[in-house]
């Protein structure tokens, strides 16, 4: 089980998808790993269900002209061999100077048929109080 793995691979995806270097349907590797009873809680508050937020992913293909999307400092908080617990922060940094940065903290359920041995299973987001 790679949760750390499977976090920046997630977030490579979301920026090659937001940026339409890859093709649309590659988005099924994205609802593959999200647990049916998936939920996230977005930076400003609001909660959306995994078919909420598969569709929301799906709207925004090829939507940016130039994003980099990234993870840091990620930390494993549980790991009872079923269920582990990370908190990592991902950035968000356009051409033009902007920046954004997301507290998140994720859920995972272990499940070796996953391409890194997880599956999300709820995401909670909060902005940085440094973010520009």
């Amino acid at each position: 089980m790679n949760w750390q793995t499977e976090i920046d691979e997630l977030h490579a995806f979301f920026e090659a998808y937001f940026l339409g270097t890859i093709p649309a349907h590659q988005i099924d590797r994205f609802a593959e790993v999200l647990d049916p009873s998936f939920t996230i809680v977005g930076p400003n508050g609001a909660e959306s269900s995994r078919d909420e937020t598969v569709a929301m992913v799906r709207q925004g293909h090829a939507h940016a002209t130039d994003l980099s999307i990234r993870c840091t400092d990620h930390r494993l908080l549980l790991d009872d061999g079923v269920t582990m617990v990370a908190a990592y922060v991902e950035h968000h940094d356009w051409p033009d100077g902007r920046h954004n940065e997301r507290r998140s903290t994720v859920v995972f359920a272990a499940d070796p048929a996953m391409p890194n041995g997880v599956r999300w299973v709820r995401a909670h987001e909060t902005w940085a109080a440094d973010a520009s």
